[in-house]
């Protein structure tokens, strides 16, 4: 009788100590997929901001030369 409770007592720790080990690879293995989604996602996002701010340059250089012509213009009309 006491041989057999400690058989189940070694089971138990043993199934219990494979199942931690499970439980544990497979957190790790989450974590790893989603720190890749989020390094994934983090570089869109990165991307679409470096787009937005290439066409508020371009916007805004375009707006100055526009500014620039017409001050050249109206100086060339008063000259004339």
């Amino acid at each position: 009788m006491g041989l057999e409770i400690t058989i189940g007592v070694i089971a138990f720790v043993l199934g219990a100590g494979l199942a931690l080990l499970v439980y544990t690879q497979a957190m790790k293995s989450r974590s790893k997929k989603m720190l890749r989604e989020a390094e994934a996602e983090a570089e869109v996002i990165k991307k679409e901001k470096i787009l937005q701010a290439k066409e508020k340059f371009l916007q805004l250089k375009s707006n100055h030369e526009k500014e620039i012509n017409a001050r050249n213009q109206k100086i060339l009309a008063a000259e004339n």
